[in-house]
């Protein structure tokens, strides 16, 4: 089963309705980091072209957490999140290289588990951890 359809049988399952909107949002935003704008076009492409519909359901999707937000470089990007083998919408290592604009995303169960261990966080119930790192492509020396 492909990601898009674990996400489709997440919604009927749980009898949330799958609406043309909501399966196309989860269809553009599969692999990919998208602004508001980013999304907005990919889906009017579509034929989808409501705003608030937009709004509406990314509010939902985020609440559900099958989408999360992440802010990298004061920009608001959207990324699926459940079922995603790289992260789940709970925790969350994104990498911003600047020289391409490329989101990429790293997969470190330790670095979370240092974390949430550590002697600062131990009266802490922690909600989630998200590191968002921005580099550049190192330089020939």
């Amino acid at each position: 089963m492909d990601i898009k359809e674990r996400y489709f049988n997440k919604l009927r399952s749980e009898n949330m309705r799958l609406t043309r909107s909501r399966k196309a949002m989860i269809e553009v935003l599969e692999n990919q980091h998208l602004t508001f704008k980013e999304l907005q076009r990919a889906l009017a492409k579509r034929g989808l072209y409501n705003v608030s519909t937009i709004y509406n359901n990314l509010d939902f999707f985020i609440k559900q957490k099958i989408v999360v937000e992440i802010y990298i470089n004061d920009t608001k990007y959207y990324d699926l999140a459940m079922g995603n083998p790289m992260h789940s919408a709970d925790s969350h290592i994104h990498v911003m290289i600047r020289d391409t604009n490329e989101i990429t995303e790293v997969n470190s169960p330790d670095i979370f588990e240092y974390i949430s261990n550590h002697p600062s966080m131990k009266h802490l119930d922690l909600d989630h951890i998200r590191i968002t790192i921005s580099a550049q492509k190192k330089k020939d020396i």
